[in-house]
């Protein structure tokens, strides 16, 4: 993996990186403190790609962006990857502050509108029954019932989304943008691909620095997300090692099919630390937190680690290498087949 020679542009400014692609870094309120967004050009306007979350920090970012470089054309349409909240967190104010129409494939719009139709109240006790689920204290079980949304807290309600798919193109002034989408980070991201000239906006599936986010979905906390992405990764591992890949997070870069690699090896480590560990006692999420991790999270943060715990144990069970039970607490077990729990 070989980071490209390129500095992101600094706030109210844009970076070229291709004849017809621009590049935008916007700050973020949590630990992984930025996003990297993107804007296509084509003959009809700009296609703005990600919009990042809903705050004022962000809404003055997108106007100095507006009324600036981007004045001299208007905004043609708004294209959100996936619906985690630093990527579609501004998209309705965005919309009706360019009147653009705004995009998304099918199963991200679904998941979208899922979280933000619910209350405080119901999304506040979901997670707390899900955390529960997972072995988690009482104490954080009980403070995140009366939390809130956290979806809600940083997006807008949302625009009317149009419709993306699979195999879609989007021509601009210099190439043409095949659509593909995925499952792994989220149900079916949105990435763009000009394979002629070998340009791939990769967004949050391929990273260059830090593992993506494997997270179990609390509308479907056993379903296997990892073998989709691992799907997705062995496909990566063929991209030629010159393509210039432009992610969501850190910094442009090349060998893209060395680092999938690199995320294969270390998802499947993370695979046989827990195997090794369900050998000797079983495990619940929140044991296998500490396994993985080692150490404590924020309310932010913490949604993220037991989610990617969680995935991990799916894993284990789909393939065969651990068995999942309740105890008689209602949470879930994780064994190897030859350790009785009691």
């Amino acid at each position: 993996m070989i980071p490209l020679d390129i500095e992101a542009a600094q706030k109210g400014s844009l970076r070229r990186l291709a004849d017809d692609l621009l590049w935008a870094r916007f700050d973020l309120p949590f630990r992984l403190n930025h996003i990297n967004l993107y804007i296509l050009a084509t003959a009809e306007g700009w296609v703005l790609i990600d919009t990042g979350v809903n705050n004022e920090i962000t809404a003055h970012h997108w106007q100095a962006l507006l009324t600036g470089p981007l004045a001299g054309k208007p905004v043609y349409q708004i294209i959100v990857t996936h619906h985690h909240v630093d990527h579609i967190g501004y998209a309705g104010p965005l919309a009706a502050l360019t009147g653009a129409q705004t995009f998304t494939s099918l199963a991200e719009t679904e998941h979208a509108k899922w979280l933000y139709a619910l209350t405080d109240e119901d999304f506040g006790n979901l997670l707390a029954e899900t955390y529960h689920r997972y072995g988690l204290p009482t104490e954080l079980v009980n403070a995140v019932r009366s939390a809130g949304s956290r979806y809600r807290r940083n997006t807008a309600p949302l625009p009317e989304f149009s419709l993306l798919q699979e195999g879609d193109e989007i021509k601009t002034s210099a190439g043409s943008w095949r659509i593909r989408t995925d499952t792994g980070h989220s149900d079916a991201q949105i990435s763009l691909m000009d394979k002629e000239r070998g340009l791939f906006l990769s967004v949050d599936f391929l990273l260059p620095r830090i593992s993506p986010n494997i997270s179990a979905d609390i509308r479907d906390p056993d379903f296997d997300l990892l073998s989709a992405y691992f799907i997705y990764l062995k496909e990566m591992t063929k991209l030629p090692a010159d393509m210039q890949i432009f992610p969501g997070h850190d910094w442009p870069f090349r060998q893209g099919g060395v680092r999938a690699q690199q995320l294969i090896d270390h998802h499947h480590h993370r695979l046989d630390l827990l195997h090794a560990a369900a050998q000797t006692a079983p495990l619940t999420v929140w044991s296998a937190m500490d396994i993985l991790f080692g150490r404590r999270f924020g309310d932010h943060e913490m949604y993220f680690a037991s989610g990617e715990a969680r995935a991990h144990l799916n894993h284990l069970v789909a393939v065969g290498r651990l068995h999942k039970q309740y105890d008689d607490r209602g949470i879930d077990i994780y064994a190897a087949q030859d350790v009785v729990t009691a």
